[in-house]
C-alpha cells in the first residue's frame, strides 16, 4: 500500500552523517528487523540499508525519521548501479500498457535470472537471493496477505504487482519459471 515518503536523517556514531528516504512501511519493517529499510529514490521500493547494520535508535518525528547507526557503518544508503534500478522499474509497469504481455513477462523473468546469476550490489532482487529460499517464500506470503488486505483498486494493483514480482523470484530460486506455471495451467485446461 502506498504511503508518503519522508527524509531519514542518519547519524553514525563516528561522526559521519547521511540522509535517505523512508516510508511508514519502511519504518515498520526496520523496527521489525532491527535494520534500516529505506525507499529507493527513483522507484520508491523499500530496500535494506547497505550492509544492513543494526541501528542503535530509530524515531519517527513530525516530518522525518531519525536514526543512529554504530560507528563504521557505511554513510552511503544506496549505491545505485544501473543494473540495481532496472528490475524495480519493471515492477511498476502495468501489464496492460504493453502490446505483448508475454514478452514483458519474459523480459522480467530474464532480468530476475540475470540478477540471480550476477548478484549486482544495490539490487533488491539480489538482497532476496542472498537471504535464501525461506526468506523469499516468507516475503511472497507477506505480499499475498497485503493483497488480501488491499482496500481499493490502486492498492490491489500495486500489491498484485508486488506479489507477481516476488512469485517470479520464488520460482527462479526454486529452479522454475512463470512459463512452467503456464504449462501446468494449460495441462489443467481440459
Amino acid at each position: 500500500m502506498s504511503d508518503s515518503i519522508f527524509p531519514l536523517l542518519v547519524t553514525i556514531q563516528d561522526g559521519a552523517a547521511a540522509a535517505a528516504l523512508m516510508t511508514a512501511k519502511g519504518f515498520s519493517k526496520s523496527r521489525e528487523q532491527g535494520t534500516l529499510w529505506i525507499s529507493h529514490p527513483e522507484t520508491g521500493r523499500i530496500l535494506p540499508w547497505k550492509g544492513e547494520p543494526r541501528f542503535l535508535s530509530l524515531e519517527e518525528k513530525d516530518s522525518c525519521y531519525e536514526a543512529v547507526l554504530p560507528a563504521g557503518s557505511s554513510p552511503l544508503a544506496l549505491e545505485m548501479t544501473r543494473s540495481g534500478v532496472d528490475v524495480e522499474k519493471h515492477e511498476a509497469v502495468e501489464l496492460d500498457s504493453r502490446a505483448d504481455n508475454g514478452a514483458f513477462l519474459q523480459n522480467l523473468t530474464t532480468t530476475i535470472q540475470q540478477r540471480h546469476r550476477d548478484m549486482p550490489e544495490g539490487s533488491y532482487t539480489t538482497h532476496l537471493f542472498t537471504k535464501g529460499l525461506d526468506k523469499i517464500k516468507k516475503k511472497t506470503g507477506e505480499e499475498a496477505v497485503e493483497l488480501l488486505l488491499a482496500q481499493d483498486k490502486k492498492d490491489i494493483l500495486y500489491e498484485s504487482a508486488d506479489l507477481i514480482y516476488h512469485l517470479l523470484v520464488l520460482l527462479e530460486a526454486s529452479g522454475l519459471t512463470f512459463f512452467d506455471v503456464l504449462a501446468e495451467l494449460e495441462k489443467r485446461d481440459s
